[in-house]
């Protein structure tokens, strides 16, 4: 029995571990992504709850080592209720995620945004700059606007034909969106089976401790 509580211990402990770096990471990505999203749009909802998540992630995991370590029973099963929930919630975010269109939520928000120019000005050259792009699909885009390509439009600003950016703002956020989908997807999936394993450990550490108080109980 000694060795089966060691053995799950040591398990729920790397677990644990493993998940709280997850969480750090999560938070992190999150809050860069929160810095080049619009306030308001999906994406920045999105960054949002994934920051709760991360937070909730490392709490829960903390709870886990501590509940472990000090064999407590109440901890133990206090983390497999948040274990839980975590799971829960997990799943329906993994089903949001396949069926939301991140492509197009980007492709919407950008067209949004260059629909009224003058108003999101800032905003549309902040997104140029962080992405190295211009326009909307081009630079020639602003020919059509303002008469002539500005100066946000080149690398330091310098207006030297090597140093302009020639991808359009929309084909750039596409591929980012793209891609930041797929990357969310692997590490959401990655997160629900180590929450898994966790709660399957746990659940199983929780139910030997009990049994051991149980003997202690009957043995005295």
């Amino acid at each position: 029995m000694s060795c089966q509580l060691s053995f799950y211990k040591v398990l729920l402990s790397i677990v644990n571990t493993v998940l709280s770096l997850l969480g750090i990471g999560l938070i992190a990505l999150s809050v860069y992504e929160l810095n080049s999203s619009t306030p308001g749009t999906f994406e920045h909802v999105a960054v949002v709850v994934q920051i709760f998540i991360g937070s909730f992630i490392i709490l829960t995991s903390f709870t886990g080592c501590i509940g472990t370590c000090r064999h407590s029973l109440s901890l133990v099963w206090s983390y497999v209720m948040c274990v839980g929930f975590l799971l829960a919630f997990q799943l329906y975010i993994i089903v949001a995620a396949h069926s939301t269109d991140y492509v197009l939520n980007a492709r919407n928000d950008f067209n949004n945004l260059w629909s009224n120019y003058t108003l999101n000005e800032d905003r549309i050259s902040s997104i140029e700059t962080s992405n190295h792009c211009c326009g909307r699909n081009n630079s020639l885009d602003y020919e059509h606007i303002v008469g002539a390509i500005p100066k946000k439009c080149y690398l330091n600003q310098e207006r030297t034909l090597e140093n302009l950016f020639k991808d359009g703002c929309l084909e750039v956020l596409e591929e980012n969106a793209s891609k930041n989908s797929q990357i969310g997807l692997t590490v959401k999936w990655i997160i629900f089976f180590l929450e898994l394993c966790a709660l399957g450990l746990a659940s199983l550490l929780g139910i030997n401790l009990r049994n051991k108080r149980r003997r202690k109980q009957f043995e005295n």
